[in-house]
């Protein structure tokens, strides 16, 4: 406890020095953790557009081949009716599943009677997408009405393409998946925004029956299951692997990270900027402390001379800075801290909003608070800190004691 408070009045003995270094750990710190809870408040909202605004769900079931072979012959790889009811009994009574909803996908022409463009889309169950979209933002995802078969949902600049509104008739022009033409006229429910430039001007939400009679099928291309708890998604997975193999089922079953490149992506950009900033904040804590404990050393190389020898061992010299050194670190965590706080508040009050790349739409700049990473960072800095000091005081410890004191 002495050795810790010496340690302390030392650090104290330099106001200006000292306060520089905290000054600096801080401001590395704060834009460190607030980066920090910038790109965990864009990894949540990417969650919440995956698998609610894209409709994946936490998994999704596909029969297997049905993602390489099934491109080339659909019928031979989609859940037949009876199939798709077994399936969906076997993964309910695995528990924890809130949600089991069949899906198909399907993509064709469609027409406002002057002229037409290309669609591309997928056939759900009404009732079960209003469970999918949870809390998801007004506008976003697409509505259905259970009670309207024919009813669909466009996307913005489709509709602005179509010159689509409420209530207007859409004609679909798509193949069975036999291969024939088919088409039947739609009326616009809702419009909505995907988020997404690549597939704002071309997405469809059509109902499950209207799909299965533009395809001419009673099959079911995929099943997407939403839980009860996200967390428990690879363990679900490998769950109902084996409860779908004991069934006789031959599946594939992907997490909603493995069907959202964009997420996979954005999420890969941001760890590596994250990674090369906090190599930056590390350096320059290092190097700051390293420098402040180097000075610190040669100004009181005389008194150590005297510590020595009054019998202070080398391991006693160390112990010391390294403790100078952890205070340093410590006042630069908290005031770092304090500063995350602070500025976090005020940037979530401030009502900032920007127009991510590849979205369509504007977005509200959050920060959260990322405790793991803020965490993570302190640790890294106090283990540097730490480790700064020990080449300064090693020099000092291993002078002699008469050179020391002779020390000018």
């Amino acid at each position: 406890m002495n050795m810790i408070l010496l340690a302390l009045r030392n650090v104290l003995r330099n106001r200006h020095r000292s306060l520089a270094t905290v000054l600096a750990i801080a401001a590395g710190l704060t834009a460190i953790n607030l980066f920090a809870g910038y790109i965990a408040n864009v990894y949540s909202g990417l969650q919440i557009q995956a698998v609610a605004g894209e409709r994946l769900g936490h998994l999704t079931i596909y029969k297997e081949g049905m993602l390489l072979e099934g491109k080339l012959h659909p019928k031979r790889y989609m859940f037949s009716a009876d199939e798709a009811a077994r399936l969906r009994r076997v993964v309910e009574q695995t528990g924890g599943v809130r949600l089991v909803s069949p899906r198909v996908g399907i993509s064709g022409m469609a027409s406002n009677g002057n002229a037409s463009t290309i669609f591309i889309g997928e056939g759900v169950v009404a009732s079960d997408a209003a469970i999918l979209r949870g809390k998801l933002a007004e506008g976003a995802g697409g509505k259905l009405d259970p009670a309207q078969k024919y009813g669909v949902a466009a996307s913005a600049d489709l509709a602005k393409l179509l010159n689509y509104k409420i209530g207007s008739t859409v004609t679909l022009m798509t193949s069975t998946i036999d291969g024939q033409a088919n088409a039947m006229d739609a009326q616009i429910v809702d419009i909505f925004n995907t988020g997404n430039v690549n597939t704002n001007d071309k997405y469809l939400v059509l109902p499950l029956g209207l799909t299965q009679m533009l395809l001419d099928t009673e099959g079911a291309e995929r099943f997407v299951v939403l839980l009860d708890d996200a967390a428990q998604t690879l363990a679900k997975r490998a769950e109902l692997q084996a409860a779908l193999a004991a069934a006789g089922f031959r599946v594939e079953i992907k997490t909603w990270k493995e069907l959202s490149s964009f997420y996979t992506q954005v999420r890969g950009l941001f760890d590596m900027i994250f990674a090369f900033i906090a190599s930056i904040v590390f350096v320059i804590a290092a190097m700051s402390i390293a420098n402040t404990i180097s000075m610190t050393v040669i100004e009181r190389t005389r008194e150590i001379g005297t510590l020595r020898a009054l019998g202070l061992r080398t391991l006693g010299v160390i112990r010391l800075f390294a403790l100078e050194a952890g205070w340093l670190a410590l006042g630069g965590i908290a005031l770092g801290l304090a500063a995350t706080l602070l500025l976090a508040a005020v940037v979530n009050r401030a009502g900032i909003s920007y127009v991510p790349p590849n979205s369509s739409y504007a977005v509200d700049l959050l920060v959260d608070l990322d405790w793991a990473r803020i965490a993570g960072v302190a640790a890294v800095v106090l283990v540097l800190a730490l480790l700064a000091a020990l080449l300064p005081s090693l020099k000092a410890a291993r002078r002699g004691i008469v050179d020391a004191l002779a020390f000018a």
